[in-house]
């Protein structure tokens, strides 16, 4: 039988699967037993058959729709469907789970343990898709209804709080992220190792959460907890702690500790299997480069189009990674077409704010790389960068600090005080606050004051130019 709880309940690749768990009492009167999945469907997916599957399960849902327009019959099967579209579903099907979870939100209840069910397996289902804008607003709902459920810290609560923080880091929403699971943090027991990955899962999501919005002094030790909850509870060659190691490492590296960062690399190196996730994180710094770096992105976005599809954000980014790498090997002509298809991607309203300071970014990136003379192509675009970044809270102020750093600097090159001097204001004020915000100001504060020192030194000199056009 197909366990809809393993499946549904524990929500995106990086949820936790929940074993032992039965569907409880539906919210209301039940009319008529319910109809069970038709063992053929049962056997295709088990099989991996999933058209199959699909072709037996999801008329049976349709069917017993219309013949039993009343009560809760048909509520096995919509959880059947909805695990279904969430394993193997594409974006054509996006209807049919939303039907399933209309269904049981109408027959059975909007904060029943069925519509936890199917909320978990639609967070899966976005979450595979990529689709981070559509997943947000179900993250929270199914958070909500685990709360009413199961408690502020239930076991379900926590992994339903771990999704959202997950899309919120995502989005540029990393404090929100932080908001809502420092106080969890605090409360968990470590005890068993099912606990103890549990607690690990809200710590390395913290760690995420502060790294997004690149306080990495902060996300050091929640990274570092993570890895040694994970370790003693799966050994260090598990899956969660090879990831936590690969996002201290990278942490490590963004501190400037590049010494203890690569010894964290080569540990994943020689613990992850071939082609994993902790691999890939970090080998764009750690690994030698592919041989031929062009055939290497042309392979990355035709794994991107195959994955997410041709309209995806992230197959928009891949693109952007084979135009940089045409670029650098000289063919500028071929890049064009995936020049401007960033530029597009980068002003397109329907991508989040965080997708299109990514856009934005490496807009910036390319720009240099084909113009480095023209300073009058790249401060619009940080303009741009830095007004989104502002508007929506998605950018970190490094990332503030450093491109209006830059736009300060080459509008004072090409004779434009007046328009540097708020962007180099505004720089100088993000890194006072920064600095502030440190409890000790250690070396690696004293490190980046001089690495920012340019900005107050230009700030002075913007002044004094304003007051002499006065």
């Amino acid at each position: 039988m197909i366990d809809l709880w393993r499946h549904a309940v524990a929500g995106g690749a990086a949820m936790l699967a929940v074993a032992g768990l039965a569907p409880a009492e539906a919210a209301t009167a039940q009319t008529a037993p319910r109809i069970p999945i038709p063992v053929e469907g049962e056997a295709a997916f088990a099989n991996r058959e999933y058209g199959k599957a699909a072709e037996i399960i999801i008329p049976a849902f349709e069917n017993c729709r219309a013949a039993h327009p009343q009560g809760d019959t048909c509520a096995t099967l919509a959880a059947g469907v909805a695990l279904l579209v969430a394993t193997a579903g594409n974006d054509k099907v996006e209807g049919t789970i939303l039907r399933a979870l209309d269904y049981v939100d109408r027959q059975v209840g909007p904060d029943s343990e069925d519509a936890l069910i199917i909320l978990s397996a639609l967070t899966t289902y976005y979450d595979r898709l990529q689709a981070l804008t559509k997943y947000l607003p179900v993250a929270e709902r199914r958070l909500a209804v685990s709360r009413k459920l199961n408690g502020a810290t239930g076991r379900l609560t926590v992994i339903a709080a771990v999704g959202l923080c997950i899309a919120q880091w995502n989005l540029g929403q990393g404090q929100a992220a932080v908001d809502l699971l420092l106080p969890i943090s605090r409360q968990l027991p470590e005890t068993t190792p099912q606990q103890a990955i549990l607690s690990g899962r809200v710590q390395e999501c913290l760690g995420m959460a502060y790294y997004s919005m690149d306080r990495d002094r902060e996300a050091e030790p929640a990274l570092r907890r993570a890895l040694a909850l994970f370790e003693r509870a799966e050994g260090e060659s598990g899956p969660l702690a090879l990831d936590a190691m690969a996002s201290l490492a990278n942490t490590l590296r963004r501190l400037d500790r590049e010494d203890e960062a690569r010894v964290l690399a080569a540990r994943v190196d020689q613990l992850a299997k071939p082609g994993s996730t902790a691999r890939d994180r970090i080998a764009w710094w750690s690994g030698a480069a592919p041989a031929d770096v062009v055939a290497a992105a042309r392979a990355e976005l035709a794994s991107a189009e195959k994955q997410y599809g041709p309209a995806s954000a992230v197959t928009d980014l891949a693109a952007a990674m084979l135009a940089v790498a045409l670029i650098d090997a000289g063919k500028f002509a071929e890049a064009g077409p995936y020049v401007r298809r960033l530029e597009a991607a980068a002003t397109n309203p329907t991508n989040p704010a965080s997708v299109r300071i990514k856009m934005l970014t490496g807009q910036v990136v390319l720009t240099m790389k084909t113009n480095p003379e023209r300073l009058d192509l790249v401060v619009p675009v940080i303009e741009r960068l830095v007004s989104v970044a502002k508007q929506s809270g998605a950018g970190s102020d490094r990332l503030l600090i450093d491109f209006q750093m830059y736009a300060g600097m080459s509008l004072l090159l090409t004779g434009q005080p007046q328009r540097a001097y708020p962007f180099l204001t505004d720089a100088g004020d993000l890194l006072k606050s920064r600095l502030a915000s440190y409890r000790d100001f250690d070396a690696a504060a004293q490190k980046e004051t001089r690495q920012y020192a340019p900005i107050f030194k230009f700030k002075v000199t913007n002044a004094w130019w304003l007051a002499m056009q006065r």
